[in-house]
């Protein structure tokens, strides 16, 4: 196809489900539902949505998200550690449409005063250099393949992981699987203990809400606890897209760690995801190159890679859009946001730990 590209600036959700559900891959991030819940968890963020159009057919689509304040617009991001964008048809032109999705963002952002763009591919991609973006860092993501099922799973995992799942279940812990609003306030607490102790600022209870609510609606979503002594010791919420499962947050309590309740809480949410017939269970960031032993996140490494799953590579293009206002307002609003964000977060972890 060789005719000309045009944008819809605002695609329905059934043309923009439908392309995207071609791929069958997941791509969390540049889900319609994403971008409903990304809205809902703060009312500064704006959603854009681009669908790139040969004649009547689909071709591409870019979603995009940033927070808009005081008549200036931060970081513009497209996809980020779950997912990836823009995303576009093998069968089409793919520089060409790339070109009118990113160009078609940045006139809508230049209009709108927002300061810098992030695009998070799975390949480096030279039309983005071309149209004036550098290439800043390549990270990695981590999934444990399911296609062939939880028997092959369970062989394929570390010795430790099925001995501690193993000691779990004998010592009588249970797992639940959920979607009730009780059972996320449960995890919260727990996902809110790990934060205090490890040191990660963790996510507002509406994030979470707010992806229960939107995917809660096509039973894409679940909270996983493991309970022991009648009391929940860990937790993971997860959510669908495509033909893989989101563990997007976790937590636990310390004291009771001896039964080994993150091994079997995982464990169990796999277990699931085999039965709804997906295909990957995505744990998230792992730096690039991944931590070696003794420095900083070796722990939670060598907690994950016992899952034999495989990395993938996401990397990541920047443009800054308006110079000035990057250097003199950008800048040092983020310092400051930083620092009165871990300040608070520092301040509260007597309450919690």
């Amino acid at each position: 196809m060789s005719g000309d590209i045009t944008i819809d600036f605002s695609p329905s959700k059934q043309v923009w489900d439908a392309f995207l559900s071609e791929f069958g891959v997941g791509n969390l991030q540049q889900s319609y539902e994403y971008g409903e819940v990304a809205k809902m968890i703060n009312s500064h963020t704006r959603v854009v949505r681009l669908l790139a159009l040969e004649g009547d057919t689909p071709v591409g689509l870019a979603q995009a998200r940033y927070n808009r304040r005081f008549g200036f617009g931060g970081r513009l991001e497209i996809g980020g550690v779950y997912g990836y964008g823009p995303v576009v048809g093998d069968s089409f032109d793919k520089d060409r449409v790339l070109i009118e999705l990113i160009t078609s963002m940045e006139r809508l952002a230049v209009k709108d005063r927002v300061c810098e763009s992030f695009v998070f591919t799975l390949e480096r991609i030279d039309v983005l250099e071309r149209l004036g973006y550098a290439f800043e860092k390549t990270f990695n993501v981590y999934r444990v393949g399911l296609q062939n099922g939880i028997e092959d799973l369970w062989r394929r995992i570390a010795h430790n992981k099925r001995r501690n799942i193993k000691k779990a279940q004998s010592h009588g812990v249970d797992v639940i699987c959920s979607t009730k609003l009780g059972d996320l306030d449960a995890f919260y607490e727990m996902h809110a203990l790990s934060g205090k102790r490890i040191g990660f600022v963790p996510h507002p209870h509406g994030y979470f809400a707010s992806f229960l609510k939107v995917f809660g609606v096509s039973g894409r979503v679940r909270v996983f606890l493991a309970f022991f002594g009648g009391k929940p010791v860990a937790g993971v919420f997860v959510v669908v897209h495509g033909d893989t499962a989101y563990a997007l947050g976790a937590g636990s309590r310390k004291e009771a760690w001896c039964v080994r309740p993150n091994d079997i809480v995982h464990w169990k949410a796999m277990e699931w995801a085999c039965n709804e017939g997906l295909s990957y269970y995505h744990m998230g960031f792992v730096s690039e190159p991944p931590p070696s032993q003794g420095s900083e996140g070796w722990g939670l490494w060598r907690w994950k890679r016992e899952w034999n799953g495989t990395l993938q590579n996401v990397h990541v293009y920047h443009k800054v859009l308006m110079p000035r206002f990057k250097k003199f307002l950008l800048n040092p609003y983020e310092k400051v946001y930083n620092i009165a964000s871990k300040l608070r977060f520092y301040l509260s972890r007597d309450d919690l730990l």
